[in-house]
């Protein structure tokens, strides 16, 4: 049940930002992955980054790698993974000749080997996307990924079709299912202005908050798509000093609260941490739900070319 976003600063600065909503799980910490990093597909095969990630993951005790759900890597590259339930179509077996990758981890592949949205993009006809375990007795996830890079590039990959194609993502914004044509068919529904262009979206979305209307509210993933896009599009541009933390704010208001006496459900989702990337400073802003402590962690040069192995960060 996750909300994530894009965001441009004032000087040109990109940020990716996202809530991470799940049942409960092993905990969530910010992790890092070095180059040469090999970790498995789910296919009897391992892969082997090429650039060093950090980024929010876990590491149940049946997995044999870290788990990631989004991360930044050291081209600038960022990639998140949000669910995308009844609407994925994945492959039932490995193909000749093709990159072969468990959704699990396809947001490895996409860290570990690409520095720019273009590279993804020109990779993504090779891939083939399997139904399969990647972590021993666990499940197959059905995800969608929004990407984006330093240049401000940014994508949306939905597997609904035996192909993977990229998509452009104008509202900035992605959340669970529906697919994103779907979410911005709705939003466009509910600013009134669905055959024009989409900047009339952007003008329709700041008449919205300067007005003070209440921005959509609730869990249902199409209310918060349409919150943070109306929030995102129709507020005035941040600065680079008000950007992390607004933006933590932001997803403040639309995380999912813990419940303690649903704490043994299954399906209880909740938000387990907020995070931005900064591209532009490559630093990574992590809260969690059990602390709120707002962590700053930098992936620098140094770190980059000298940490040999993945190490787990405290989240307190």
């Amino acid at each position: 049940m996750c909300t994530s976003l894009t965001y441009t600063d004032t000087r040109g600065g990109h940020y990716f930002a996202r809530t991470m909503d799940f049942p409960t799980t092993t905990p969530w910490r910010p992790i890092f992955l070095p180059r040469g990093y090999q970790w498995p597909t789910g296919l009897q095969t391992n892969r082997t980054t090429r650039y060093a990630i950090l980024g929010g993951g876990r590491l149940p005790i049946h997995f044999a790698s870290c788990l990631m759900a989004d991360g930044l890597n050291e081209a600038g590259l960022t990639c998140a993974e949000l669910y995308l339930p009844h609407a994925v179509h994945y492959q039932s077996a490995a193909q000749t000749d093709q990159i072969n990758l468990t959704p699990q981890g396809f947001i490895n592949w996409v860290l570990g080997e690409h520095a720019t949205v273009a590279e993804v993009q020109a990779d993504l006809p090779r891939v083939n996307l399997v139904a399969g375990l990647w972590g021993g007795a666990d499940q197959v996830y059905p995800f969608h990924w929004f990407i984006s890079d330093q240049t401000g590039a940014q994508i949306v990959i939905e597997p609904t079709t035996p192909t993977l194609h990229a998509q452009a993502n104008p509202a900035g914004v992605l959340t669970n299912t529906p697919t994103l044509p779907v979410h911005l068919t709705n939003l466009r529904r509910l600013l009134d202005v669905a055959d024009q262009p989409f900047e009339a979206v952007r003008t329709a979305a700041q008449n919205w908050v300067a007005s003070q209307r209440p921005l959509p509210s609730g869990v249902v993933p199409t209310r918060r798509f349409n919150h943070m896009a109306i929030r995102r599009l129709g507020s005035p541009q941040l600065t680079p000093a008000q950007a992390p933390t607004t933006l933590l704010d932001w997803l403040a208001a639309v995380s999912i609260p813990f419940d303690p006496a649903k704490r043994n459900q299954v399906s209880h989702n909740y938000t387990h941490y907020r995070s931005v990337i900064d591209l532009t400073h490559a630093t990574y802003h992590f809260v969690a739900r059990t602390t709120l402590r707002h962590q700053q962690i930098q992936l620098t040069p140094t770190m980059a070319a000298t940490w040999h192995a993945p190490f787990i960060f405290r989240a307190d």
